[in-house]
């Protein structure tokens, strides 16, 4: 998240609304074609957990293997469909024609490597499985580093190094991206946790493990569908508000992805957790351990949510955007204080649920978000009420609290806790 905080404070410099509004929506395309992996990294923690919880080490590393096999092929094809149509899917979106074109072009740039970065959150899924969160922190450190270098360096320039503003970025994107998958992959090969893969375990095909990881991974590939077309018509409304309220809901996502990131941190320790407690035959364990969690993440997201109130307007400056822009961002972050509870308890049951292997509860609950408040609500209070971008994060607010409240409820059915996987 913090790479795109970075192009999105860098882009912010050049003082170009057009190329900011680019950079939103072509993060929120990439965002959309990583859910498909994402979907899959889920699917391998809570197998990997479950194993291992199991005391069977050697079949935790064949679901490793068979999933990041099924992530290498997903992204060819990924890549294959996309690049052809990055230009008809930002006119869908809403794009500007002078956003199309430059985000086309950021685009196609980072889905040219894409078969090597896509498989991360694969990679991620199954050291978090197994308990190592420590290995994908510091692989997305580095890559953070590097990208923060590379982008400075290529959107303005500097030396012998001419200034290529949005097209560096993308360059700078794409290579950081390329040595996080390459550093994943190391890791899996040469760890000393308790996953340890070697290449020639890529080359064996398991066809009936392979269903078992799709099968676990088919309601989370829907509820992340879900949630990108809900998405891709919350952001045509956001389009259709004008270039500046585009650019300025980019810098809020950026700033309050602070307190978003923190809350999916923890919902991926409940994932692990509970899918390892209930992999030994401890349930108690496992509710123990989300009663926890919901604690400190609600904690931490309060806290970010009473800064996100009192400093927003003064938080957003750094990014050097327009007065306008600068403006819109920061009351919309005051807005996004309303929702930080919400979030974080939606969040947190969610990767609890994921963890038992319960990917159904997610997604029924991503249909009853988007069809009944992400979108309707939205459209409601931006457009009809004329409350503009603070109407959208307004919404949202009210979309997140829903699915919380939503969540606690299927969670303490307790389905759950009987999903085999």
């Amino acid at each position: 998240m913090t790479i795109g905080t970075t192009t999105t404070l860098l882009i912010g410099w050049l003082r170009d609304d057009v190329a900011l509004a680019a950079v939103g929506l072509t993060t929120l395309l990439l965002w959309i074609a990583d859910g498909l992996f994402q979907a899959s990294g889920i699917a391998a923690t809570a197998m990997v957990a479950r194993f291992l919880g199991r005391g069977d080490p050697e079949m935790a590393k064949r679901v490793a293997a068979q999933a990041l096999l099924l992530g290498v092929v997903a992204a060819l094809l990924a890549t294959i469909i996309l690049i052809p149509l990055v230009d008809d899917i930002l006119r869908l979106m809403g794009g500007s024609p002078g956003v199309v074109e430059q985000g086309t072009r950021y685009m196609r740039v980072i889905l040219l490597t894409s078969v090597f970065s896509f498989p991360i959150a694969v990679a991620s899924g199954v050291m978090r499985g197994a308990g190592d969160t420590r290995t994908p922190m510091l692989v997305v450190l580095t890559m953070n580093l590097w990208n923060g270098v590379a982008s400075y360096l290529l959107v303005f320039g500097g030396g012998p190094i001419p200034m290529l503003g949005l097209s560096g970025a993308a360059i700078a994107i794409t290579s950081a991206r390329t040595l996080g998958g390459f550093l994943m992959l190391g890791a899996l090969f040469t760890s000393y946790g308790r996953i340890r893969l070697s290449p020639r375990m890529l080359l064996r095909w398991d066809g009936e493990l392979a269903i078992r990881i799709l099968r676990l991974a088919f309601p989370n590939l829907g509820e992340q569908a879900i949630q990108r077309v809900g998405y891709v018509l919350f952001m045509r409304i956001v389009a259709s508000l004008g270039t500046a309220a585009l650019a300025a809901h980019q810098i809020a996502v950026q700033v309050e992805s602070v307190s978003f990131m923190s809350g999916w941190g923890f919902a991926m320790a409940a994932s692990t957790l509970t899918g390892q407690a209930l992999g030994a035959g401890q349930v108690d364990l496992a509710e123990k351990s989300v009663r926890r969690i919901l604690l400190f993440s609600c904690s931490f997201m309060g806290l970010m949510g009473l800064l996100f109130a009192g400093a927003g307007p003064q938080i957003v400056r750094v990014f050097g955007a327009t007065p306008q822009v600068l403006a819109l961002a920061g009351v919309a972050l005051q807005v996004s204080a309303l929702g930080q509870w919400g979030l974080a308890i939606s969040m947190g049951l969610s990767g609890s649920l994921r963890g038992a292997g319960d990917t159904r509860t997610p997604l029924y609950v991503s249909l009853f978000g988007v069809l009944c408040f992400r979108v309707a609500v939205v459209y409601l209070f931006a457009v009809v009420f004329g409350w503009g971008l603070p109407g959208v994060w307004g919404a949202m607010a009210v979309d997140w609290s829903a699915r919380a409240i939503l969540t606690i409820f299927l969670f303490r059915r307790g389905r759950w806790k009987t999903v085999e996987v």
